[in-house]
């Protein structure tokens, strides 16, 4: 019998019919040790069904709203391959129909969506002063928020009060979503100041909260969803790479009470084998410097976190920043070494990592672009190269940033799953 090559669209054949396919080089191996590694493999009906399903789906959710000669057009499908892929799609709630197209002449198209709350992540910030919780969709928007003003502390009583806030919000949540018989939320997402284990399951350093050695089973216990921690700094990068898809290198710097980096390399998060690339709060900016509360002195955080800008007066950053634009001399003065130090710590750090800088954070939502021109000509007056040519971008400085990027870590899993992602 000979050997069928697949055909990625064609989906209506016997389930028992296997195809052949095979990884030919551009220029055939002249012996049999260099025909090594190109062997045949089996494609299954089912297999090929699942990929034209999986392209359907991601067509749809990377371009909302297209009809049926659209995706035929696009996929190069059949209109009836189209046809049962969407069928099989909508009875599982992963697509709607939004109205029609305008036609020239004849029927209107049916416009096919993506149901992007068909599955819902929940994100879990907690910080000193209190808890904020988000439900985050499959295209990344914030769909409910809550907050509560409840101080951290490493004890059992803190923790059942935050999970039964996050029960409470999950339960609301629930009830307004259509009934279904697969729960729709994927899972919660926990972020905090700390390093996290590379399984998402312990705080491995907890200076800051004093949270070390808290495991997600602490969590898992009071709540009936897949539980993991993320490192605040992390769940924030997450943020930035979901809204800029081109961001490829960067550093991150995000200018909170207590300062945190991450490093994004080729669009996507690196945090290395100790889970602490991008821990930069704890270089040494200044030797002998100002005491950290790791212990060490001169650490970047006491010159650059939120507080530095504050510390030893009555007022808030808001406050702060209203007498900067006031062109108030002191606080003037104060912000101006703000940035040297700021340009110091990031010409050093571009030293190791040449590429763009995003800042964010607390202080970021108040910076103006003449402040980050500022900033960049400090670095550049720093730089032993001439021709350094790089961006010193805000970062989208969202409110909840942390809390929404840490549902991202369900969300991304869960739709490169179902557009079939994980399985190339």
């Amino acid at each position: 019998m000979p050997a069928h090559v697949a055909s990625p669209s064609e989906d209506r054949l016997p389930s028992t019919t296997c195809y052949f396919t095979c990884r030919i080089p551009r220029r055939p191996p002249h012996t049999m040790s260099q025909w090594k590694g190109y062997r045949m493999t089996t494609v299954t009906t089912a297999q090929v069904r699942r990929r034209n399903r999986d392209r359907v789906l991601e067509e749809i959710y990377r371009h909302d709203g297209v009809s049926k000669r659209d995706l035929a057009r696009t996929l190069d499908m059949s209109l009836p391959t189209i046809t049962q892929n969407l069928g099989d799609l909508e009875s599982e709630g992963f697509v709607i129909r939004r109205g029609f197209s305008h036609s020239t002449g004849g029927r209107k198209p049916q416009i096919y969506s993506f149901n992007e709350r068909v599955r819902l992540a929940v994100g879990v910030h907690m910080t000193a002063r209190g808890v904020v919780v988000c439900a985050v969709d499959l295209r990344g928007n914030c769909v409910k928020r809550a907050s509560g003003r409840l101080p951290y502390a490493h004890r059992d009583a803190y923790y059942h009060r935050v999970c039964q806030f996050v029960n409470q919000f999950i339960d609301s949540l629930v009830k307004a979503l259509p009934p279904s018989d697969v729960s729709p939320i994927l899972g919660v997402a926990f972020c905090m100041q700390g390093i996290i284990s590379k399984d998402g399951r312990r705080v491995v350093f907890g200076k800051v909260l004093g949270n070390e050695g808290l495991t997600v089973e602490t969590f898992g216990r009071e709540i009936s969803r897949p539980c993991v921690l993320v490192h605040d700094s992390a769940a924030s990068a997450m943020e930035e790479i979901w809204r800029r898809p081109d961001i490829g290198d960067a550093l991150c710097l995000y200018l909170e009470d207590y300062l945190g980096g991450a490093v994004i390399i080729d669009g996507r998060l690196h945090q290395g084998a100790g889970m602490r690339n991008g821990t930069v709060e704890h270089m040494t900016l200044v030797p002998d410097g100002r005491r950290c509360y790791c212990g060490k002195l001169g650490c970047l955080d006491a010159y650059c976190s939120a507080r530095s800008l504050v510390e030893g007066r009555d007022e808030t950053l808001k406050e702060f920043f209203n007498q900067v634009r006031d062109d108030e001399y002191t606080h003037r003065r104060i912000f101006h070494q703000y940035l040297d130090h700021l340009a110091l710590a990031v010409k050093n750090m571009r030293t190791v990592l040449n590429c763009d800088v995003v800042i964010g954070g607390h202080v970021g939502q108040y910076l103006t672009m003449d402040d980050l021109a500022d900033l960049k000509l400090r670095m550049q007056a720093l730089e032993s190269f001439d021709d350094m040519d790089f961006r010193v971008r805000k970062s989208v400085c969202q409110h909840d940033q942390a809390a929404i990027g840490a549902a991202l870590t369900f969300v991304r899993d869960y739709v490169d799953e179902i557009c079939g992602h994980e399985n190339r």
